[in-house]
């Protein structure tokens, strides 16, 4: 498990993580305050490693850890979807509030907006 306590620092630590696992957010306030928000990459064989009483099942049937029960954690965004917004940034130019915009973007529609 791994801690992002912003947007800058989840985007810093993308190449250090699987491409194929999820991010995970409250998403409620990812959509009222994006700058608020913390992520939590939670990869697959990492859940699978805990005990049964370090893990509990959320509302959609994903496991979790329980140390996170009260964060309100869904799955948000996949490393490699991320990854390739980030990349796709004129960083100089745009910054966070585009990543943001673009992270919006595909979550609505499911492509890229470019």
């Amino acid at each position: 498990m791994e801690y992002f306590q912003s947007i800058s620092d989840l985007i810093d630590g993308l190449k250090n993580l699987k491409q194929e696992a999820w991010i995970h957010t409250d998403i409620g306030i990812w959509l009222s305050n994006p700058l608020k928000a913390d992520f939590y990459y939670l990869p697959w064989d990492y859940v699978q490693s805990l005990d049964d009483d370090e893990v509990f099942a959320d509302d959609d049937g994903l496991e979790l850890p329980i140390v996170l029960k009260d964060k309100n954690l869904m799955e948000w965004m996949l490393v490699n979807v991320l990854a390739h917004i980030a990349n796709s940034i004129n960083w100089k130019n745009e910054g966070v509030k585009e990543f943001i915009d673009q992270v919006n973007y595909y979550r609505e529609f499911d492509t890229f907006k470019r």
